[in-house]
């Protein structure tokens, strides 16, 4: 733990230049925003969810305009984000890098090993190529990124089947390596209120979407973040579309290879097998998407021969307001036929609050899930979370997580996962 903690420590710390550490927060010049509110701008830049490429640039940016702590800090940072800024007015290319590292530790473990840790690199961008100055810009979007070990053999994505926990605790979080994980072309259509994405794409990126849901800035544990009675497949061909059908009411849909792979990048490597996703869905308006949202989805994944897997079918209704654009609380369920994903059954819900002034950000969430696997004991997660933004590029998180009865360890009632995150952004 106390390894963590020093590297976090020197990650904050790193390039600063001593003198502005004498500066008052009171001495920037940025002015607060209003917490949520940065989602209204995210929300406008592309279909998919607030951890996809588009939004996430944008809401890195936004945070840039809000007040700081540490003026001098961000100081540090000011050349290289001037330099992207150019980049991106000469050639409409919009680039993002980040560099995040999880560490978590369990109280209890069917083997050894009860600590665990993972980093990751990334390189995205938006790189609008069609429409101009228009309200249909056509983009190539793309995410390359390196996940790789820490300190230990065990990342997160792995130490929850460890701990006996049917799910994981540090979503994302591994060791795979080097991947492209995205490359798709994105378009704009009907003056903004249609489009879709085509190309190798993230399913998880554009369905069941709710404005709260992101792990690199939010929860860590999977059923916080999405419902896991869906059988989501990791990246792979696919294609998106989604539509405002009036002011308020929406349409999307998605198929996408069942068989994706983050290693392989073949054009459907296990045959013709996919996976389709239909959703409807209601918001006061488009740029609202991510902080007011009610729908309901249906989603179908074939047999997956090679793998083994069944073919399975569920679906999923999902809500979540935002209150005073500080306050966001947000319910999930979803129902499943077939052993494809984790749960049969899986009911979630939480809030996550604001701090408006520096944008610090907590959360609170539980979920009550049913294993689809027969024989197994339902299980319990109790996820808090609290986000203290060190600067405007950095990041720096505390996570506790409560696992009721952990249905691959019977012999425990509760095991408890403690963990810290570390995001530096450009």
């Amino acid at each position: 733990m106390l390894r963590a903690l020093s590297l976090f420590a020197l990650m904050a710390l790193a390039g600063l230049p001593t003198p502005a550490w004498a500066q008052d927060a009171g001495d920037a010049v940025k002015q607060p925003a209003a917490g949520a509110g940065i989602l209204r701008g995210a929300a406008e830049a592309g279909l998919g969810g607030p951890q996809s490429v588009g939004p996430q640039l944008q809401e890195d940016a936004a945070q840039r305009e809000t007040l700081s702590r540490r003026p001098g800090v961000d100081a540090f940072f000011d050349p290289a984000e001037a330099s992207l800024e150019r980049l991106r007015e000469i050639s409409g290319l919009q680039v993002g890098l980040d560099y995040q590292a999880v560490y978590q530790a369990a109280t209890d473990s069917l083997t050894e090993e009860t600590q665990a840790s993972s980093g990751s690199a990334r390189l995205f961008g938006k790189w609008q190529l069609l429409g101009g100055e228009s309200a249909n810009p056509g983009s190539l979007v793309f995410l390359l990124e390196q996940r790789h070990e820490l300190w230990n053999e065990l990342t997160p994505a792995q130490l929850g089947s460890d701990v006996g926990y049917l799910g994981i605790t540090g979503t994302t979080f591994s060791d795979n390596g080097a991947s492209l994980t995205t490359l798709y072309w994105e378009q704009a259509l009907m003056e903004g209120n249609a489009g879709f994405v085509a190309g190798r794409i993230d399913p998880t990126d554009y369905i069941d979407i709710l404005g709260y849901a992101n792990q690199r800035t939010t929860f860590l544990n999977l059923s916080s973040l999405v419902n896991p009675s869906i059988a989501l497949p990791d990246p792979g061909f696919g294609f998106g579309v989604g539509a405002m059908l009036t002011d308020q009411f929406f349409v999307k849909g998605l198929v996408s290879d069942a068989n994706g792979s983050l290693t392989d990048v073949s054009f459907f490597p296990g045959g013709d097998e996919v996976f389709t996703y239909g959703e409807f869905g209601w918001t006061p308006a488009r740029e609202d998407r991510f902080l007011t949202n009610v729908h309901v989805g249906a989603w179908h994944v074939d047999e997956r021969v090679e793998a083994g897997v069944p073919e399975s079918q569920g679906i999923v209704v999902s809500a979540n307001i935002t209150i005073d654009d500080v306050l966001m609380p947000f319910v999930r369920a979803g129902w499943s036929d077939g052993e494809a994903p984790f749960y049969k059954t899986a009911i979630s819900g939480g809030f996550i609050y604001y701090f408006p002034n520096y944008r610090d950000l907590m959360g609170f969430a539980a979920a009550w899930n049913e294993p689809a696997a027969s024989g197994l004991a339902d299980q319990t997660t109790l996820e808090a979370f609290y986000r203290y933004q060190f600067s405007d590029n950095i990041a720096i998180t505390a996570d506790a997580q409560l696992l009721l009865n952990p249905a691959l360890n019977p012999d425990e009632d509760q095991i408890a996962v403690f963990g810290l995150r570390a995001r530096v952004d450009l």
